[in-house]
């Protein structure tokens, strides 16, 4: 375990020195910046970095560039700005080994969490902002399924699957929950896949949702069995 946080660190440690400049703004758009604790207003021309969280509001979204790489986060989204990156699939799978060790009760688990650090370690919503907790958790999967949206798979799944660990809002909603756990699909990694369909399947569902997860299952361990 200690060899995976030594790696993610050296990965949050790269992200984290990432430049991105506002373009454009549109409506109410806010920054949570550095180890501030308080979001302030985003505006044109500003320079943020991979230690920031940008929060919209309603009607509202803001465009970043990096070098040649445009980026649009639309109205009511968060997005951690480490998790703006292109990321192989060698780190997703780090990042989620990591992210099922955080996810163990506390009594199990052979280290204090607060020695670990992982992507976007500061997630949640400041005094000044209008959003509740469990506001801010579907805003940061609406920022993650526009990262998957924009070619960021791999950095969608990361932040998203912080988020359902953290936010109990987000970790129940259906769609958002098979939205990731297709994108693992996508990317082949049956086993992570298989293993989220299967936690979904453990929610309260509807009889078409429970059908859906039920194909989904199916065809996963499908793959799987080929593989063999």
């Amino acid at each position: 375990m200690k060899k995976i946080i030594a790696l993610c660190f050296l990965m949050i440690m790269n992200i984290s020195a990432q430049t991105f400049t506002v373009e454009k703004v549109k409506g109410k758009v806010q920054v949570l910046k550095g180890t501030s604790e308080q979001f302030v207003d985003v505006i044109q021309g500003q320079t943020l970095t991979g230690e920031d969280v940008l929060v919209t509001d309603n009607n509202s979204f803001v465009q970043l560039k990096k070098d040649n790489t445009k980026f649009n986060l639309n109205s009511n989204s968060a997005l951690g700005m480490n998790y703006l990156k292109q990321m192989s699939i060698n780190d997703l799978l780090l990042v989620l080994a990591l992210e099922e060790i955080r996810s163990l009760p506390k009594n199990i688990k052979q280290n204090n969490s607060s020695s670990t650090a992982i992507y976007g370690s500061k997630v949640s919503p400041s005094k000044n902002t209008n959003a509740s907790i469990d506001e801010f958790g579907i805003k940061r999967i609406n920022g993650a399924k526009q990262l998957a949206e924009s070619g960021f798979k791999e950095s969608a799944v990361a932040s998203a699957k912080e988020t359902f660990r953290k936010y109990p809002s987000a970790n129940s909603d259906f769609n958002g929950r098979l939205f990731f756990a297709d994108l693992l699909y996508d990317l082949k990694l049956y086993e992570e896949a298989l293993s989220d369909y299967t936690k979904i399947n453990e929610l309260e569902l509807s009889e078409e949702e429970r059908k859906i997860i039920s194909n989904r299952i199916e065809k996963t361990n499908l793959e799987l069995a080929e593989k063999q």
